[in-house]
């Protein structure tokens, strides 16, 4: 009864802080959970993510986010912009369609769903008759065709979801006007694609799942020819000319069909596989754009050699006689490319790829195809957060020293400014700096810039350097060998492998005021470093603190500590190291503190507790088997450090009225 009372009295209490406190979620940072489609609006500079759980999200220039949730419990498959509208539709797996508009109200704009459409076939009939496998949203803007399981083509009328059943097309329409001997021999299954033609908004090519393509009238009702590809379809692309249609295949293979006459006997099959001659994996995209006066662009996703490569995630890029296969640590959700020009169908710029862990933006017009940096969406776990550190109110010069030296890590990245520009973000200027460390698994310190609405990365410290760990921070993973088949290059920061997890940091404290950061780790490594704006050669002096103070009958049985290096080491600009306290037994650190202005950092673990002078390079230990008494004692210091002055040494001002206690040493404390 004393259980069932007290689960009572939690309830209780649980309404009761529901009453007290309110929290309002007001933006999210980082990369959605579980990305499931992709949507790109040329016309309002806009890309869109559905989820797995239903989100659908819209981002346009830097800070600029719209969110919104289906009231269904699904997965969005598949995202749609309607041509030259501000009107989305968003399918989801359990085959309801749902479209999407951004309203103005009050001055800003806010995403709202302005309905909701599922397709009823007649009495009687499968469900995959109604399955929907397909999308296009016609030019017109006022259409939309749902391709389906069952092989037929429905006909929708946008933004009243009224179906046009005159105009629907069956399977059985398309069979009759197909030889023969091509329907004897398969049949067409689902509808895998649909391709509107670019220079005639009436005729639409349908991809059977078969591999049969039919190139249908929509104004006259019937099939002007057929093009019987031998393969399991994948994707389809219509050429911006019309001259011609693209098909891939299952088999790593992709068809080029001529289409100059109209007689169908034209189009003939000109098979390529790109990554053959051994069996491949699919191609599941491919798309090609022309160039003013050369070669066009053809990207394709998949395609690899099944047995030496099935498991890698890659995009071809192949522009006249260079071709790149980019390689991402993640699956591939989807993938479009933007074009200059005032009606952007210029030049392509940019490829923007969606990952299922992050979203990567690769420059197609400068040499060599960098990388652009992302200023949202960035990929915040890329290797897994053990913790992190809020500091706020930056000073300027310190400030401008961090972006200094992320500057010189980011030279790599292209130059060019972001190419997804909609809409304006009218949020006010963030009236202080604010930083955000978190700390990873592999050993790095990552710095945030937590001002406003994006979390924009500044500046990436790297322990691993300091210490002869399992993993070479010389490898360098992302260029490919000369020479070599595919021409793999990794692009992409997401990598959740740490090859030493005795390099995960657990605590980070900096001092806003001096510079000084000091970071613990998982094997009892504590590191002090110091804010330089010059590489500099130095070694790092380690000091090895004995928590057990000579404790007989004790044996350590985790893992073991990791060991400094003796030789002098290169650190870039930025944060670099010059002491590490090592703790024994190398047991993960729960407590850290610093003190810059009297050079202490004092730390903890489950056995015991100590103070560190980095300046004098001496020590105090204090006993304990509980990290719950480091905690209180570290607790402790904090109120006694705040009790006494601290100035600021960019200013020499002092930050309290207090007067410094006479005599205090370190024995005292």
């Amino acid at each position: 009864m004393k259980r069932f009372r007290r689960h009572g009295q939690e309830s209780q209490r649980d309404r009761l802080k529901q009453e007290l406190f309110h929290f309002t979620k007001t933006v999210e940072h980082g990369f959605p959970h579980q990305p499931s489609a992709l949507g790109y609006s040329a016309s309002l500079q806009l890309m869109a993510i559905g989820t797995r759980s239903g989100a659908i999200k819209l981002y346009g220039a830097p800070g600029v986010e719209f969110m919104g949730l289906h009231d269904e419990n699904a997965a969005v498959t598949q995202v749609f912009f309607m041509p030259h509208q501000v009107e989305l539709v968003t399918l989801l797996d359990d085959n309801s369609l749902h479209m999407w508009t951004l309203r103005g109200h009050k001055g800003l704009s806010e995403l709202l769903e302005i309905g909701r459409f599922m397709l009823t076939g007649p009495p009687g009939a499968p469900p995959s008759v109604t399955r929907v496998t397909a999308v296009l949203a016609h030019s017109s803007g006022e259409l939309l065709l749902l391709g389906t399981e069952g092989g037929h083509v429905f006909i929708v009328e946008v933004p009243g979801f009224r179906e046009l059943e005159e105009r629907n097309i069956s399977l059985d329409q398309v069979t009759s006007s197909v030889p023969d001997d091509y329907i004897g021999r398969r049949n067409l299954e689902h509808v895998e694609a649909l391709q509107e033609n670019p220079i005639n908004s009436n005729q639409v090519a349908i991809g059977y799942g078969r591999g049969l393509i039919v190139i249908w009238d929509l104004e006259q009702r019937h099939a002007i020819r057929h093009i019987p590809a031998t393969q399991q379809l994948e994707s389809m692309w219509w050429t911006e000319d019309g001259s011609s249609l693209l098909s891939s295949h299952s088999d790593g293979s992709y068809c080029c069909w001529p289409l100059r006459g109209e007689d169908e006997n034209d189009a003939e099959e000109k098979s390529d596989t790109p990554y053959g001659h051994f069996p491949c994996k699919a191609i599941t995209n491919i798309v090609q754009l022309p160039t003013a006066g050369g070669p066009p662009f053809l990207l394709f996703s998949g395609g690899m050699p099944r047995a030496s490569y099935g498991d890698r995630h890659c995009i071809t890029v192949i522009h006249s006689k260079t071709q790149v296969a980019f390689d991402f640590t993640s699956r591939i959700i989807d993938f479009f490319v933007i074009r200059d020009g005032p009606q952007h169908t210029g030049e392509p710029s940019a490829l923007v790829v969606l990952v299922e862990e992050e979203l990567v933006v690769i420059d197609l017009q400068t040499e060599g195809w960098p990388v652009i940096q992302t200023p949202y969406l960035v990929s915040l776990h890329s290797s897994a957060i053990t913790c992190s550190h809020h500091v706020s109110a930056i000073p300027l010069k310190l400030w401008e020293r961090i972006i200094a030296a992320g500057e010189l890590q980011n030279t790599h990245y292209s130059k060019k400014p972001w190419p997804i520009t909609g809409g304006q973000n009218l949020a006010p200027d963030p009236p202080q700096r604010d930083l955000l460390l978190t700390g990873h698994e592999d050993g790095t310190v990552r710095f945030w810039d937590a001002s406003g609405i994006c979390l924009y990365p500044l500046y990436k410290l790297s322990t691993a350097a300091v210490f002869h760990a399992d993993a070479d921070p010389n490898d360098n993973m992302s260029q490919s060998a000369e020479g070599e088949w595919p021409p793999f290059r990794k692009v992409g920061c997401f990598d959740p492998y740490s090859d030493d997890p005795r390099l995960g940091i657990q605590k980070i404290h900096l001092c806003k005021y001096s510079g000084y950061l000091t970071v613990a780790g998982t094997a009892g490594q504590i590191l002090m470093l110091e804010l330089n704006d010059e590489a500099a050669e130095q070694t790092v002096e380690a000091k090895v603190v004995d928590l057990l103070q000579g404790q007989e009958g004790f044996r350590w049985k985790g893992h073991t500590q990791l060991d400094v290096r003796v030789e002098s080491v290169l650190f870039p600009a930025g944060f670099q190291p010059f002491t590490v306290v090592q703790c024994h037994p190398p047991a993960v650190v729960t407590a850290l503190t610093l003190h810059s202005e009297w050079k202490l950092v004092a730390f903890g673990t489950s056995h015991g507790f100590g103070v560190y002078d980095y300046l004098q390079k001496n020590n105090d230990i204090f006993g304990g088997s509980q990290s719950s008494f480091c905690y209180l004692v570290l607790a402790l210091l904090r109120l006694l450090w705040e009790d006494f002055p601290l100035s600021d040494p960019l200013t020499h001002r002092n930050l309290n009225t207090k007067s410094p206690p006479q005599g205090l040493v370190l024995e005292e404390i």
